[in-house]
């Protein structure tokens, strides 16, 4: 995404995050629960997602641009 870089180990039935790296000038949060993991990338009012769910299946990524 824009923001930055985000590395995931994705299993057949979970996933989790081996690694994120904002890129320079950008900030970074990580979110967990048990079924999704989500690394936000912000700079000023801008944002980048990387949101990985394995809540109804097996784990995939989504993507964010704001």
């Amino acid at each position: 995404v824009a923001g930055g870089r985000a590395v995931f180990d994705m299993g057949e039935a979970s996933a989790s995050l081996v690694s994120a790296t904002p890129h320079a000038g950008w900030d970074m949060k990580v979110w967990r629960a048990d079924h999704w993991v989500r690394v936000t990338f912000t700079k000023g009012d801008t944002s980048s997602s990387v949101f990985c769910r394995w809540d109804d299946g097996p784990p995939r990524l989504e993507t964010f641009e704001g």
